[in-house]
């Protein structure tokens, strides 16, 4: 019996060709859509999940308060808090802390390797299930200058096969400018894609005790760790965290230890990727915002693609009512018609998702590609977030899908009286048409929805890519310092050196260096207070050494005092004592104006700093910051990075002009350089994906809600061709006609948008709350979406009203 229904639902597909491609390409673009956002969504939400124990991890987070004011949200902190807390709670069952994350030079055979890396402590290995294939867990970061290295390291530094891991153990390498070589004593897997540490290379911790002193283990108040706490089984986190505030105040004794009032908190492990907000982050961070509503969409996806099937089956419920007429009348009960349509739902989308699932395949790696993440198909089948747990809640949701969106049409069709069939007096049910327009309804509030975030995300894009920074960064050529060459008294005779030669030449318009450049987050000071004000409370500044051709070559007004001179620069940091402000930084220390803060004075580490300068304010980093209160101090380093405005167009033989005087300068280093524009806009780098795959799969969902309207709109004009051919009798015009049917749908469209404005409203509200500096929502946006869809809903309509309208009435009439 159901080999017979199969084939009859193989015939009534291929006699309906047309009807059956417009209804499985919209559930295969459907389910294609959703595949592919279920991967990414997968992915993200499996961040740390692979180390054992994983829901018992957390960081330490630390929130610094001044005058009652939030200073720093960070995931920096102390050196002594990781282990404090280990002796201190006994829910802590094991701790681990890090130091000195960045990007190190390896030097071998005279080559030099970038890697990233970090400092870690001996618990780090155990702590984290990161498995090393050669050395031991328990001792490789326990000696000062102990090095382990990823297993991706090993084969370009040491171009070691895997057989030859374990005669790397005891092998000496030299890192950045440290005398001393360091001893590989491990190697280790390469850490996952979906781990928000992302490193290469372990350097023992033990090292900084021997290269910055005791302190690292020791200070309370010199904030450069970061720690991670391993609970005990059953702890609950949320009672331990209620201790911290008696811990803050035993060791810090309110803020008279760091200057600051410390507040500690726990974030779990499984949050850092998705779910972070804090400054100096290490981890590899993504917004969770964006991960949800790319969920969300992929649901409106499916919903819809499912809303679409059964509005198209429903439409052809007039062309298949005599056939179950004739059925019920030759005997076929109605549990026998249900099973007959319901098997042809079943085979229509098991045919859907067959073919989905290859077009996922063959689209995966242009995806991967636009998103640079490592996706695959096996993030849906038991190596993604929820394991086996996710492949089987899949297969249940779409099973449940298939069925419910097959039961209706089923039921519908099985439910037509044969009698009224036969003698041609069937007539809709008004039920029915309720619910139809029910579900377009739903399908165009998610269409409006999804149509006010795309075009809202890409105007904010557009503000963020159009507002002006308040510096000049265009065809500016950012060129690492020479990081491997030892600083001595004549550091700074050679860095302007390296500059004046340069502005020798007319492809280079000016040149500069700093110890940091746009974009990067900035360290910062604390305690800084005014000299000669009754106020004495501190306040906190970033800080950013500069040169004295660093405003000029970025193009930074300067609104009051004077830019930096030569004089006020020193091999001997310790007798700088001028500095230039912000306007904010300015402000921030009470004076009103830039003109009143030129020439006044600070008191920093107990010096006096005196103010010759004020800057206006700039962007240092993404909008999704507010401008920092900055002070430029003139500090030179060698590990800094040099700033050259090209003046030409030829930008390539500029980049080779700039590194053969590099080379010349300051031999032994490598040549590293960007585009300072490339640089800062990387920023937005997530936010512009999440705009663009986000803006591809709303139009898919657009298109699909589009065929469900057109579905609704086939059946009911050919519900009312009689009656639209005695219209035309009547002297109707086409245009009277097309109005006439379009006029139902365009109404379900307005109510559509009217439900879905405020949902639009608040979910772009959260999206835009991420940004410090963001376009405003006003009404125009969402009545432009709206126009958008009653047109896209118009058109729908009126191709098959202009056709139904354009027909022979007398064949209308005859048809009826």
């Amino acid at each position: 019996m159901i080999r017979n229904y199969f084939k009859i639902a193989l015939r009534n597909m291929w006699k309906n060709k047309a009807f059956t491609f417009v209804n499985l390409t919209g559930l295969v673009v459907g389910i294609t859509a959703c595949l592919l956002i279920l991967q990414y969504v997968s992915f993200e939400l499996s961040f740390d999940q692979f180390h054992k124990g994983s829901d018992r991890i957390y960081r330490v987070t630390n929130d610094r308060f001044q005058q009652g004011k939030l200073i720093q949200h960070g995931t920096i902190t102390y050196p002594t808090i990781g282990k404090t807390m280990a002796k201190d709670y006994n829910e802590v069952e094991d701790y681990t802390t890090i130091s000195n994350p960045g990007t190190f030079k390896l030097q071998k055979d005279r080559k030099i390797f970038e890697e990233k890396g970090v400092y870690a402590d001996n618990h780090f290995l155990s702590f984290f299930t990161f498995p090393l294939l050669a050395g031991d867990a328990k001792t490789a970061l326990k000696a000062p200058h102990s090095m382990v290295i990823s297993e991706s390291s090993a084969q370009t530094v040491f171009h070691a096969s895997p057989d030859d891991y374990s005669n790397l153990i005891g092998q000496s390498i030299k890192l950045d400018l440290d005398t001393e070589p360091y001893q590989i004593t491990g190697v280790m897997k390469d850490f996952p894609a979906t781990s928000h540490l992302q490193y290469n290379v372990l350097m023992s911790y033990e090292t900084l005790v021997v290269t910055w002193g005791d302190w690292v283990n020791t200070s309370w108040d010199g904030s450069d760790m970061w720690h991670y706490l391993k609970l005990k089984p059953g702890t609950d986190a949320a009672n331990l965290e209620r201790k911290f505030p008696a811990f803050s105040q035993h060791y810090f004794k309110g803020d008279k230890v760091s200057g600051s009032m410390e507040k500690f908190h726990l974030q779990p492990l499984n949050k850092a990727h998705l779910f972070s907000d804090y400054e100096y982050e290490i981890g590899k961070v993504n917004s969770g915002k964006a991960v949800w509503t790319m969920l969300i969409i992929a649901a409106f996806i499916l919903l819809i693609a499912w809303i679409n099937y059964i509005n198209l089956s429903t439409a052809r419920s007039l062309e298949r009512a005599k056939e179950v007429g004739v059925r019920k009348v030759a005997g076929a009960t109605k549990a026998q018609l249900i099973w007959q349509f319901l098997s042809e739902s079943v085979l229509l989308n098991f045919m859907a998702l067959a073919l989905a699932v290859a077009l996922a395949l063959l689209m995966q790696p242009v995806l991967n590609q636009l998103i640079e993440k490592p996706l695959s198909f096996s993030l849906l089948t038991g190596q993604g977030y929820g394991g086996s747990t996710m492949a089987l809640a899949l297969g249940a949701i779409f099973i449940f899908g298939i069925l419910l969106s097959g039961f209706y049409p089923a039921f519908a069709l099985s439910a037509f009286q044969a009698i009224s069939v036969l003698k041609g007096s069937f007539k809709r049910s008004a039920k029915g048409v309720w619910v139809r327009q029910s579900l377009v309804v739903f399908q165009y509030t998610a269409s409006m929805v999804l149509i006010v975030g795309t075009f809202i995300v890409f105007k904010q894009l557009q503000f963020m890519r159009n507002e002006s920074l308040g510096f000049n960064m265009e065809q500016m050529l950012v060129v690492r310092g020479p990081e491997l060459t030892h600083w001595d008294s004549t550091g700074i005779d050679r860095i302007n050196g390296f500059k004046t030669e340069l502005r020798r030449y007319p492809s280079v318009a000016a040149a500069a260096s700093s110890g940091n450049v746009f974009g990067n987050r900035l360290s910062r000071n604390f305690n800084i207070k005014r000299l000669g004000s009754n106020d004495q409370k501190g306040v906190t500044f970033s800080r950013m050494p500069v040169d004295l051709d660093f405003f000029e070559t970025y193009k930074i007004k300067m609104l009051a005092g004077r830019d930096f001179l030569p004089t006020d620069s020193n091999p001997d940091g310790r007798k700088v004592k001028n500095v230039v402000l912000n306007l904010s930084a300015a402000k921030l220390l009470g004076f009103q104006t830039a003109e009143e803060a030129a020439g006044q004075k600070f008191l920093l580490f107990g010096k006096e700093w005196e103010i010759v300068g004020i800057v206006s304010d700039f962007h240092q980093q993404s909008l999704k910051h507010a401008i920092e209160p900055i002070v430029f101090a003139p500090f030179y380093s060698m590990g800094g990075f040099f700033s050259v405005k090209v003046a030409s167009k030829d930008m390539q033989a500029t980049v080779d002009l700039v590194r053969q005087k590099y080379e010349e300068f300051f031999p032994g280093n490598q040549f590293d350089y960007f585009f300072m524009d490339q640089k800062f806009n990387e920023q937005y780098k997530d936010d512009r994906i999440f705009g663009q795959v986000s803006s591809f799969f709303s139009l898919l969902a657009v298109m699909i809600a589009s065929l469900g309207i057109f579905g609704l709109s086939s059946y009911t004009i050919a519900q009312r061709t009689k009656e639209i051919g005695v219209r035309k009798v009547l002297g109707a015009t086409v245009s009277s006609i097309v109005t006439l049917l379009s006029q139902d749908f365009l109404k379900l469209v307005l109510i559509a948008i009217v439900i879905g404005s405020p949902i639009a409203w608040y979910g772009v509200k959260q999206w835009l709350d991420d940004f410090a500096y963001k376009i405003d929502i006003e009404w125009w946006m969402f009545v432009l979406a709206g126009l958008l869809a009653v047109v896209i809903a118009f058109a729908t309509v009126s191709s098959q009203a202009i056709k139904a309208a354009l027909t022979n009435p007398a064949k209308s009439l005859k048809s009826e």
